[in-house]
């Protein structure tokens, strides 16, 4: 690799002096092409629609139209980069305009999810959609694989929402069970654009995300272009309820110099992440009853292992080219290619020991669509692979390991029947299976009917199949095709008047289902904490199936009165089948679901309100495990899944209550809100989902995101 890039991107170790050298290098690079005048154009963003009774004010910032362009010269119409090829939005707008405040509460709500959630800032959180466990999930950014390399955990926390367009769930590309596809914001507005969102709370939480974007004309060798430039930075810390739970700093710094011409279009970017955060054990009491861990502020200094602490340092340099590259073909040709540099560190406060691994990665993703008749097919072949640059870690991590994906997708309409195919093949370091996916949806009369099955395998982590600090690795080789998940749903949806309601029904079976498993040594007590996990498969396939019922009334009414309400049962079909389908079985609940009820309506003739109530609840279960050292969530002890004694023999059942107002003021928004109310009351001393991370109590927070044109 060259020595400039060298010293941008697999340096980790002073990342203090250059964290930002790529992302500023790109901020430079379009200084300096862009020429010195800009175009006004019309501003294209969307914004809040005005109240009816009110006139329009005029438009004070409009520019003096553009000088006239040569009549010979071709109009310009810059060649955007392709959509997304999978998976449906899960929000409504950007993501800078929710009251969320990371990708995986976004898509929490979605048909069958179950949040674990741990509360605090920057924690882990994992998201489990229909019953399968949250390691299944898998995330991409901009059509490349974003987990991380070591523990295949999807690194949701270190992507800033506000840089993001708007989040999809569908197919995982390389061979996974779910996907969740992210990519950066295109910035239609080809005015100037400043944008600045803004949170803070009572338990110290300080985030600000500031982004910049604009557009210059740039005519090359006598063609017509507009250059883009954008540039980002984030950064949040936040004090933390429970001592050792503190997000310590996080910075993220991103860069991006596009430009687009009639035929072709070629961008580089840049992103620094760098994130450190409290890796504690969890809360334990401080006498004998189990209920003094809620009894703050005395309670947050009673944790196991304060002084445990996870930072990871993460650049990823990326070039992407979209261009007519195959000859006799129309559609244009994508190629993206990412270096990768990711260093890991885990601060054992109990073992007194660092562990450190580094690793650099290369990725490459190349994709075509082209139309046969009717229909429109999709071809993309991607691949990564990742170096071992240096670790202390006691491992079989080995040198190097990668992976490389083919797929196919087709696409076509049969009167009013939309068709997918996904078919496609997968290669890995320790196995190889293909995968295929169908979907169908079209209305029958007033009912909206979908269908779905997906065959695919198991994607491996690393820590699996090599181990890592307190991670046994699997015991046994990988099998390919033998290790087969198979999942189907069927849905139908009606609109009735004012009420909407939907059903889905799904269900799946996995082979050999590899996951984590917490390990307490023979001679240990029942309640014993441990941090020692094992990588296990079951003896014979997991079987689960589910139901979820969804209904709304005036759901998307702009003014007065809504509510919606989404529920799920889940059971697993053969839990009896070994002592690992007994410990699977109880990390979700039986019973699932989630309710707002609200009003918007207009203050002072321009306040836009939303003041809803929302709440969610779970019944009785063990949950996950927490691994400290890898944010991982695992499988529990089945006979004792709170490890504390006195302790309740299940979590749950349970639930929250929030209150929030999201107000937009012309083009700003502005969030309120007050979670957990019901915690610290007599209703209530307390809840938790993960054993034994408890959720803040009556926390109040507030935000606002503004965009400001230039």
């Amino acid at each position: 690799m060259p020595a400039f890039l060298r010293s941008i991107v697999v340096s980790p170790s002073r990342s203090g002096r250059i964290a930002g050298r790529a992302a500023v290098l790109v901020v430079v690079l379009g200084l300096l092409l862009g020429p010195p005048t800009t175009y006004g154009q019309v501003d294209t963003t969307d914004a809040v629609p005005p109240d009816s009774l009110q006139q329009p004010r005029p438009d004070t910032t409009q520019r003096p139209p553009s000088p006239p362009t040569d009549p010979s010269q071709p109009p310009l119409r810059p060649l955007p980069f392709a959509p997304p090829e999978y998976g449906r939005p899960v929000t409504d707008s950007i993501p800078g305009r929710h009251p969320q405040v990371s990708v995986e509460t976004m898509i929490a709500d979605q048909a069958g999810g179950f949040l674990y959630d741990l509360g605090e800032y920057g924690w882990p959180n994992g998201w489990s959609p229909r019953g399968l466990a949250p390691h299944r999930v898998h995330l991409w950014l901009d059509g490349l694989s974003f987990d991380d390399p070591l523990t295949g955990r999807p690194r949701f926390e270190l992507l800033p929402p506000s840089f993001l367009a708007r989040p999809r769930v569908g197919r995982d590309p390389g061979g996974g069970a779910v996907g969740v596809h992210t990519s950066w914001r295109a910035y239609s507005p080809k005015r100037p654009l400043t944008e600045i969102r803004y949170r803070f709370d009572n338990s110290g939480l300080h985030a600000v995300e500031v982004g910049h974007s604009q557009k210059r004309r740039l005519d090359l060798f006598g063609r017509p272009g507009i250059l883009h430039l954008t540039f980002g930075y984030g950064g949040r810390k936040a004090d933390g309820v429970y001592n050792g739970s503190a997000l310590r700093s996080e910075r993220r710094i991103w860069g991006r110099l596009r430009y687009q011409t009639n035929d072709w279009a070629a961008e580089l970017s840049n992103q620094v992440s760098r994130y450190r955060v409290g890796a504690h054990g969890g809360a334990v009491p401080l006498g004998d009853f189990f209920s003094t861990i809620y009894n703050l502020p005395v309670a947050g200094s009673s944790v196991r292992a304060p002084g445990n602490r996870r930072k990871t340092t993460r650049n990823d340099l990326t070039a992407r080219v979209r261009a007519p590259l195959v000859p006799g073909l129309a559609s244009p040709t994508e190629l993206s290619l990412r270096w990768t540099t990711h260093r890991f560190e885990v601060n054992d406060g109990v073992r007194d020991t660092t562990w450190t691994t580094q690793l650099d990665g290369g990725h490459v993703r190349l994709q075509q669509s082209l139309s046969v008749g009717r229909h429109t097919l999709t071809g993309t072949a991607r691949g990564h692979l990742w170096r071992l640059d240096r670790t202390n870690v006691p491992s079989r991590l080995g040198d190097l390991r990668g992976a490389a994906h083919v797929g196919v997708r087709d696409s076509l309409r049969l009167g009013q029947t939309d068709l997918l195919l996904d078919a496609g093949g997968h290669l890995t370091a320790e196995q190889a299976y293909p995968s295929v996916a169908a979907r169908a949806q079209g209305p029958v009369g007033p009912v909206q009917l979908s269908a779905s099955v997906t065959a695919t395998g198991q994607r491996g982590a690393w820590i699996e199949d090599a181990g890592f600090a307190t991670v046994q690795p699997l015991d046994r080789e990988r099998g390919g095709t033998a290790d087969l998940l198979l999942e189907g749903t069927v849905g139908a949806a009606v609109r009735l008047g004012p009420f909407d309601v939907g059903l889905q029904g799904f269900a799946h079976q996995i082979r050999n289902a590899v996951d984590l498993y917490a390990v307490r040594p023979d001679s240990a007590d029942a309640t014993a904490y441990t941090d020692v996990v094992a990588a296990r498969s079951t003896p014979t396939p997991v079987r689960r199936a589910g139901l979820t019922l969804d209904g709304g009334w005036r759901r998307n009414a702009r003014r007065g009165l809504y509510a919606t309400g989404r529920g799920t049962l889940l059971r697993t079909l053969n839990a009896g089948d070994s002592p690992l389908h007994k410990r699977l079985a109880q990390t979700l609940p039986t019973a699932y679901g989630r309710a707002r009820v609200g009003a918007r309506f207009v203050l002072f003739s321009d306040l836009i309100t939303d003041l809803y109530v929302q709440a969610r609840g779970w019944s009785a279960m063990n949950s996950r495990w927490l691994h400290p050292p890898t944010g991982r969530l695992t499988v529990p002890p089945l006979d004792n899944p709170i490890p504390i004694s006195n302790a309740p023999s299940d979590v749950g059942p349970s639930g929250t209550v929030d209150v929030h107002a999201d107000i937009r003021f012309r083009s700003a928004t502005l969030f309120f809100s007050f979670q957990n109310i019901q915690a610290g009351t007599q209703l209530q001393p307390g809840t938790f989902v993960v054993p034994v991370y408890p959720l803040p109590p009556q926390q109040f927070r507030f935000g606002v995101f503004w965009p400001i044109f230039d």
